[in-house]
């Protein structure tokens, strides 16, 4: 779903529409406009945290830049760096926690402000420390904009509107969690996995 709504691949059939547009018609460069991504394995490039984070929009002000800061929590480990927001963060972010690299990736997502944030199974890989902390950092990026969070956690998935379940690439299900739990089918049976899972 993601790659489709980014256009590294075109749908074989149907459309993808953005504000009713089929986003086939539309430019690379207004597509990128729109959205903003934060994946799962978070790329950043062996510069400084501030040059990361501006590369959402470069042009952005001081107090725009604070502000993307404060509310993804990258605040929060900046005075255990070196140089702070001026500490260079190594190849692909090597100098920082999974935790800090997702939190700086949000900060860039927040920053850029694009009215659709694709999030890739961004607590995937994090303690449950981290995972709290940037649970309440998505939720600020999450706010007044449409989100796709790709997810397998259910702590994840409780907090989205509607779920839309795939199964062998197809959509399964659609609707709300506990309406979907309730109704027996393919989400159902995965958290019903899950939880016999964490009982073990």
């Amino acid at each position: 779903c993601a790659n489709l709504l980014l256009r590294f691949w075109d749908p074989t059939s149907g459309t993808v529409r953005i504000g009713g547009v089929d986003a086939a018609t539309m430019p690379a460069e207004r597509l990128r406009d729109l959205v903003a991504l934060v994946p799962q394995d978070v790329y950043l490039f062996n510069d400084t945290i501030r040059a990361n984070i501006l590369l959402g929009r470069p042009d952005a002000t001081a107090a725009e830049m604070a502000e993307a800061i404060d509310r993804a929590q990258v605040a929060e480990f900046l005075p255990e760096l070196p140089d702070g927001l001026d500490t260079l963060v190594g190849e692909r972010g090597a100098t920082l926690s999974g935790g800090q690299r997702q939190r700086v990736a949000i900060a860039r997502a927040l920053l850029k402000d694009a009215p659709v944030l694709i999030m890739d199974e961004a607590v995937s890989n994090l303690d449950t420390e981290n995972e709290q902390a940037l649970r309440a950092a998505m939720a600020e990026v999450r706010r007044g904009r449409t989100t796709l969070l790709i997810a397998h956690r259910l702590s994840t998935i409780r907090s989205t509107d509607l779920v839309v379940t795939l199964d062998a690439g197809r959509v399964a299900e659609v609707g709300g969690y506990d309406e979907l739990v309730r109704a027996g089918g393919t989400f159902a049976r995965l958290v019903a996995g899950q939880r016999n899972l964490l009982d073990r």
